[in-house]
């Protein structure tokens, strides 16, 4: 599996030059930067990849997925005991990258222009441990996934974007999903996020923001083989929701998704409730 989302993360989506059978996290530290060398022009090739009502915005911030591995070797101290883990695969989905920070860089491959993310994307560098109830609020994105990971001892959980492209201006601003061409969506679901639910085969698909939901619902072709459940975005902070909803939510949905699929036993999960209430 570790293989197949190296394929598509760095030798399809973003193309680095190097050996990615050999990149890891370890790597990207050593070197820095992600060394890309190009990355996906598919929906440039098909002209799919401006704003249909504002010209000024095209696919410019391009992402890729991280899992549960990439967190564990990102720790300041990675000498972790993972055996007792969950090994149950489990995909979170968020919806597309935002704004063009500094961790994105202007690349040009075959006369194309964009911004992929030369740091590993959610994580950027070597991090400490969080567990519940440290970082499980808005806004928090790379920190409350290193969080679910290790309070919910997720050995096999994977993000990625539902879109791996961000729709930016030249000042790097950015628009959501209702501002894409629709067929840049479709051809973004069939060529990276139908791919990834196939090599992962998710017991669970949890999925950050309605739009990503329901989006997952309208083109997914087949009957789903997982359970999903959707999760508040963390931005929703800036539309001033609290931290105490954030922190409600994500805990209590994420751990019942976990019992309801069968990879937490009622006892585990009674425990874990336990942790919740005496935070």
């Amino acid at each position: 599996m570790i293989k197949q989302l190296k394929d598509i993360n760095f030798g399809d989506l973003l193309i680095l030059d190097t050996n990615i059978n050999e990149y890891d996290f370890n790597s990207y530290l050593n070197s820095g930067n992600h060394p890309i060398k190009g990355f996906c022009t598919k929906c440039e090739q098909k002209g799919i990849n401006i704003c249909p009502t504002d010209q000024k915005f095209k696919l410019q911030a391009i992402s890729h997925g991280s899992m549960s591995d990439d967190y564990i070797m990102a720790l300041e101290d990675s000498n972790i005991d993972t055996s007792s883990w969950k090994t149950e695969n489990v995909l979170f989905i968020m919806e597309s990258p935002g704004i063009v920070n500094d961790f994105y860089k202007e690349v040009e491959y075959n006369g194309i222009k964009k911004c992929p993310s030369v740091e590993w994307y959610w994580i950027h560098e070597k991090q400490e441990k969080y567990t519940y109830p440290d970082n499980f609020i808005g806004g928090a994105y790379g920190n409350l996934f290193n969080s679910i990971i290790f309070t919910f001892e997720l050995k096999n959980a994977y993000f990625t974007n539902f879109v791996k492209c961000g729709l930016n201006d030249e000042n790097g601003n950015y628009k959501g999903f209702d501002e894409y061409d629709q067929n840049c969506i479709t051809t973004c679901f069939n060529e990276y996020l139908l791919k990834e639910i196939d090599i992962i085969k998710p017991k669970i698909v949890f999925c950050f923001g309605s739009k990503a939901e329901s989006l997952l619902w309208d083109y997914y072709p087949n009957e789903y083989s997982f359970s999903v459940v959707g999760l508040p975005h963390p931005a929703r902070s800036r539309q001033g929701f609290k931290n105490e909803f954030f922190r409600h939510l994500y805990f209590h949905m994420i751990l019942e998704a976990l019992y309801k699929s069968g990879i937490y036993t009622f006892d585990e999960t009674m425990e874990k409730y336990k942790l919740f209430l005496q935070n």
